[in-house]
């Protein structure tokens, strides 16, 4: 399903596969042809090539659909998931259950069904397969340049280290006009291991309108963040009675949270998680200097419990022959938030 650039390639003992995976490709264009907000705010010519191949045909019932479904959805990551339970177009045949998230994000399982029979026509109707095919060069060229930027890199060995386990295999997806900020869904039976995914649109454009992706430092760091969704989210699932007597704590931060897609404290704290995970991580790689400024970035986003998550964690760090594994761990990593009172976001 993931289209592997050729060349030199990742060292076997990363298992990080890169490359661009034809369902974002097809997802993207539908998006962009639908006009949707949340793809990538810078002009690629890519956004051009596709235009200009696609509206070559009638309007199609995919991107009136998709239109219909996003106008007062806003942002979402249900949709770039979805389409990593399909197989390949034009066939995106189910390749193991649809997880009742995805279906809520499509208002049901029958718009789901109603959706994917729309692509698929879209894909035949359009020739979205020679498309794909022939924007090959551009896919090789971004695989590459991420191998460059990454080479002196480990990150899947470096969350594994962290974390104390392992996943059955980690994907770094480059999609030209996902936004910037990256999706890090994973995909298996629920308690894993599963498939890990980084979704990543550009963080930059070039004078010739090609994407851009980094710098190094920036590239890892979003690479640690999405990667660790695998490890944290099902342990924050499985002790939320453990969160949940502390969502007093949400109520000041919830309009800054809500302007960056977090409405509820579950999805708040394990963002906390996530993003001390990261800024420790990037102490670690990064240097001290790099850590600290991933915490006090974190902190003017609205995530203002960080510091006290980051110090909880340097516990974790510093015993690990008593806390083999993060999971292990985890119940002290939530009882941080009982020693804390609702902060106000003025500084």
């Amino acid at each position: 399903m993931l289209f592997l650039a050729s060349g030199s390639g990742v060292r076997a003992e990363q298992r990080l596969h890169i490359g661009t995976d034809p369902r974002l490709e097809l997802l993207t264009a539908v998006q962009l042809l639908g006009q949707y907000r949340y793809l990538t705010p810078y002009r690629v010519e890519y956004a051009d090539d596709l235009v200009a191949h696609f509206s070559r045909y009638p309007p199609q019932q995919a991107v009136a659909f998709f239109r219909s479904l996003s106008t007062d959805t806003g942002w979402s990551d249900a949709y770039p998931t979805a389409m990593l339970y399909l197989s390949d177009p034009p066939a995106l045949e189910p390749t193991q259950p649809i997880p009742p998230p995805i279906y809520r994000a499509f208002r049901g399982e029958e718009n789901f069904a109603h959706f994917v029979h729309a692509l698929r026509n879209f894909a035949r109707q359009t020739q979205f397969n020679h498309f794909f095919a022939r924007s090959q060069k551009l896919y090789r060229l971004l695989a590459a340049h991420i191998r460059e930027e990454l080479a002196a890199a480990d990150p899947t060995s470096q969350v594994e280290a962290y974390f104390g386990t392992r996943q059955l295999s980690y994907h770094l997806i480059l999609s030209p006009l996902l936004h910037h900020g990256g999706f890090g869904p994973h995909i298996g039976r629920p308690g894993g291991p599963y498939d890990v995914y980084t979704l990543l649109g550009p963080t930059g454009v070039t004078q010739h309108g090609l994407p851009k992706y980094g710098p190094r430092e920036q590239l890892l760091q979003i690479i640690w963040h999405e990667f660790s969704h695998a490890f944290v989210n099902p342990l924050s699932e499985e002790y939320y009675p453990m969160l949940r007597p502390h969502a007093e704590l949400f109520a000041p931060l919830a309009e800054q949270m809500a302007s960056i897609g977090y409405t509820h404290w579950f999805d708040c704290a394990n963002e906390h998680f996530i993003r001390a995970i990261t800024a420790r991580l990037a102490h670690h790689h990064l240097g001290a200097e790099a850590g600290r400024q991933a915490l006090r970035a974190e902190s003017a986003r609205g995530f203002r419990y960080i510091h006290a998550v980051a110090r909880r964690l340097q516990a974790y760090e510093s015993q690990r022959d008593r806390y083999p594994t993060f999971a292990a761990f985890f119940p002290r990593l939530i009882s941080v938030f009982a020693e804390l009172t609702p902060q106000p976001l003025a500084h």
